[in-house]
Order: structure tokens, then sequence, then C-alpha cells
């Protein structure tokens, strides 16, 4: 098989593999009885939209193509394992969990153009540079919008996010110390933007 043709033809599996994410939903939202929740690829996009726009707005040089790829990817492996939420996580060992995420990401992504498809997860799974904690902030930060937003058009019970202190490390970033505790107040306010753009 030619070069050209190789390349064509594992960048077409990947997308067959990674196109899960637009119908795989984001299982913590089901688990707190949000019908119908917002899909991995939904989340996966707001999250590099959040990290992007932290990246722009802190004084740190940030090297955003590094910061896009963590992003794009870091929920890549649950194309394959789908989401596990944390209610599961926690009876999974995380060494299982870590070790299982990264052979997902090796099955996705080993004829990738290069290696950084696969160090990028890595990236942001062992928390190992600034676009890798920026992308982890812009994680949590989405998630919590997100429950502000299903809160105010009543769908689900999300209360149990805004109980685990993971959810509010700022991950060493003023700018996001700022944004969780914008979050923090709107929930103890119940305020969330009407659909309406006002």
């Amino acid at each position: 098989m030619s070069d050209l043709k190789s390349q064509a033809s594992h960048l077409l599996r990947m997308l067959s593999r990674m196109e899960r994410l637009e119908s795989l939903p984001r299982t913590g939202w089901i688990v707190s009885g949000v019908h119908p929740p917002e899909s991995i690829a939904s989340h996966v996009y707001m999250v590099t939209l959040t990290a992007l726009w932290i990246a722009d707005s802190i004084p740190d040089e940030v090297h955003t193509e590094k910061l896009l790829r963590i992003a794009l990817l870091h929920d890549a492996s649950e194309s394959i394992l789908t989401d596990l939420a944390w209610p599961v996580k926690r009876f999974v060992d995380p060494d299982v969990l870590h070790d299982a995420e990264e052979r997902a990401a090796h099955t996705l992504f080993e004829h990738a153009p290069n290696s950084s498809w696969v160090t990028s997860i890595e990236d942001y799974n062992e928390n190992a540079s600034l676009e890798a904690r920026i992308v982890k902030a812009a994680d949590r930060i989405q998630m919590l919008a997100k429950t502000l937003q299903y809160q105010s058009q009543g769908k689900g019970d999300t209360r149990r996010f805004w109980q685990n202190p993971r959810n509010f490390e700022d991950q060493g970033i003023p700018l996001v110390r700022a944004i969780l505790d914008e979050l923090i107040d709107m929930h103890k306010n119940n305020s969330w933007w009407p659909a309406n753009f006002d």
C-alpha cells in the first residue's frame, strides 16, 4: 500500500472510532437525571473554547497549539472506554484506569502522523504542563457551568457536582480561581443566563 493510501486509511479508521464521541453521552449527567445529556464531543468542544479563552487571558506564555491538542484529545479514550462517571470511578483503581486510558489512546492513535497525539493525552492525565493544567481547569469550569445551565432548565439533580472539592482546584491560575468563585456565587444565587442571549 502506498504511503498516501496508508495515511488516508489510518485517518479514516481514526475518524470511525472517534465519531462515537458525538453519540456517547456524558454519563455523570445521566446519573443525575439529566435527559438528554450533552455528548462527550460537545463537552470537548466547550472545554477547548474555555481553555483557549483562559490561555489568551493570562500573562503566562502558553503554547497555543499544545493547549489545543490537549483540549481536543483529552477525552479521546472515552470513544473506546465510554465516559465513566465519578460515582463509578471511585470503585476503579486509579492505576488500572490510567493504564486503560493509555492503552485506548495508543489504539486510537497508533498510526497518527506524530507522537504528540498520544503524549498530549499523557500530559493531560499527568497534569504535566501549564497547558495541561489549563485544560484540566477548563474541564471543571465547563462541567460546573453546565450544571448551572441544567439547573436553570430544571433538568436533573446536579447538587453532587458542587460537593466534590476536586471540582474547585484552580491549578495555581488566578483567573481560574476567579472563574470558579464566580460559578460558586452563581450557584448560591441560583442564577444563569437566559437562553435568549440577554
